[in-house]
């Protein structure tokens, strides 16, 4: 749904009672950060490339990197697995960085491979010696943006999901700012509702998790079962 569909179907859905625009795609949004916010969606995922940086024969932990041109940055996406920051040199090597808190910055200063953000100022220092020279690729989760009211805002998520966010809006709005007796019995009913759209896109989401490592524990082809010792996710 485009930003003004989503405000007819919210009307809608509160019995054809509009709520005020500003309020509503306040909530709407409010709706959109919590669904976001829940976990790393592979649809909010990016890589960023933009970035370069070279050799240094000392530490390079005062040594500032720019990242406010990354306007949809919400958090880096790191995992056990994937570290979110890689120094590729172009040809074969490749330099992981995990992060550690800014502000215990002066102990990680020479620590090789780790990286400090600074929030508020947007900058990232890479600690230790930078042992090559070559493009960072920064893996990281997105923030899309607010959705408003008109034909050419909508959410990046899957076009079916998209009443979730009505439903959990005219939820909130019902059970916390136009209480009363029948809004008090209505106001579970439409949160039920966003829940169960909310499970769906869940599972939706974790199906594309797990095709994209389903097959990454095989050995080499032309042999196709997992190697020794190896966690079988079909099992």
């Amino acid at each position: 749904m485009t930003g003004s569909e989503l405000e007819t179907f919210a009307t809608e859905v509160n019995g054809g009672d509009p709520i005020g625009s500003t309020l509503l795609f306040q909530l709407i949004n409010l709706a959109r950060a919590l669904v976001e916010q829940r976990r790393p969606w592979v649809i909010l995922r990016k890589t960023d490339t933009s970035k370069t940086v070279t050799q240094s024969s000392i530490s390079a932990w005062q040594t500032a990197i720019d990242l406010s041109g990354i306007t949809d940055l919400s958090r880096f996406y790191e995992t056990e697995e994937n570290a979110p920051i890689k120094l590729f040199d172009g040809n074969n090597r490749i330099e992981e960085y995990r992060q550690r808190p800014f502000e215990q910055r002066l102990f990680y200063k020479d620590v090789p491979n780790t990286f400090v953000y600074d929030e508020a100022n947007k900058l990232l220092y890479l600690n230790g010696i930078v042992t090559l020279s070559g493009t960072l690729y920064i893996d990281y989760v997105r923030d899309p943006g607010d959705i408003t009211d008109d034909d050419n805002s909508t959410w990046v998520f899957p076009s079916w999901s998209h009443s979730l966010l009505g439903f959990y809006a005219v939820a909130i709005h019902k059970g916390g700012i136009d209480f009363d007796s029948i809004n008090q019995t209505m106001s579970p009913v439409n949160r039920a509702e966003a829940t169960t759209i909310l499970q769906a896109l869940i599972a939706w989401d974790a199906d594309k998790q797990l095709a994209a490592v389903r097959n990454s524990d095989y050995a080499h082809p032309p042999i196709s079962h997992h190697r020794a010792g190896a966690i079988n996710i079909d099992g």
